[in-house]
């Protein structure tokens, strides 16, 4: 009994070391490397699912991705490097804090505007 509590603290202890969110700073010093693409995925999930709560609330949509559309840990990053570079001195200016959530829902509002 003793070693299930240790192993359970000692898991939630260790998990939360990196939940975190990156600074832009942080994720474009790691963006080659596959670092952030499960917290990438969490933001697509994320993102995808409050389009769909606006949409069904209000009857707006923030963007309109195509339903049948993969999208690759490799995709996302270049939509947020895309993003970061078309609005550099923004992202510098603020490079130490957690913005690349706001990068990633402006590359969806550009890479797929509803028409």
């Amino acid at each position: 009994m003793r070693t299930l509590i240790l192993f359970l603290v000692i898991s939630v202890l260790s998990s939360n070391a990196h939940s975190s969110q990156p600074t832009t700073k942080e994720f474009m010093s790691n963006i080659q490397s596959s670092r952030y693409d499960s917290y990438l995925y969490g933001l697509e999930s994320g993102l995808d699912w409050a389009n769909e709560l606006t949409y069904r609330e209000h009857k707006m949509e923030m963007f309109c991705k195509p339903n049948d559309l993969e999208v690759s840990a490799s995709l996302l990053k270049d939509f947020i490097k895309k993003e970061i570079a078309n609005n550099s001195s923004f992202y510098k200016k603020y490079e130490n804090e957690p913005l690349i959530g706001l990068a990633f829902r402006n590359s969806y509002i550009s890479n797929f505007p509803c028409e």
